[in-house]
């Protein structure tokens, strides 16, 4: 599956994506957060890109690469995972450092979303976001996502727990014709 809107385009990870990857890794929040290696080998990228497609293979969800829509060259990651509520999925993003600030996060959030909620079925999408992360709460918003609430102590990394924001999209209820 691939997706666009003329400036990003989403799409499944390469091999040779190692390059976006490396990136991803030295930064601390993102390998903290995810399952981006900690250190980065050409054999870790490997099997980070592996287990991407292996989301999809096994039902879990999905998880596509952030890329530049011209060039292909990719420099983030959106992931829409499901969630044990039926018609339910967790949607998970980052960029690498030299890629944020120019709106590609919401652009990715966007497109997988609405695809999510128009075309895959999903009814409800939602992100939790640490309170302090003043970045993906302004993504979010942008993007549509309405914030619900608060879960204290959700989110279990390493050697922290922290609270979770929660935001969410829902599908728009068809209106009855009368």
């Amino acid at each position: 599956m691939e997706l666009t809107d003329g400036a990003v385009r989403l799409r499944p990870w390469r091999e040779d994506d190692l390059e976006c990857l490396r990136a991803a890794a030295e930064d601390p929040r993102i390998p903290e957060a995810t399952t981006v290696p900690r250190v980065f080998s050409v054999d870790a990228g490997r099997a980070f890109v592996r287990r991407q497609w292996s989301r999809v293979e096994e039902g879990h969800g999905i998880s596509l690469a952030v890329a530049d829509a011209v060039s292909g060259e990719a420099f983030g990651s959106v992931v829409l995972m499901l969630r044990p509520q039926p018609g339910v999925a967790g949607l998970g993003y980052w960029l690498v450092p030299s890629a944020r600030g120019r709106g590609y996060a919401k652009r990715a959030a966007t497109l997988v979303t609405s695809w999510a909620l128009d075309v895959a079925g999903i009814a409800r999408v939602e992100a939790w976001v640490e309170p302090d992360n003043e970045a993906s709460r302004r993504v979010l918003t942008a993007a549509a996502f309405e914030q619900e609430g608060v879960l204290r102590s959700f989110l279990t990394f390493p050697d922290r727990r922290a609270d979770a924001v929660v935001f969410s999209r829902i599908r728009e209820p068809r209106r009855r014709k009368d």
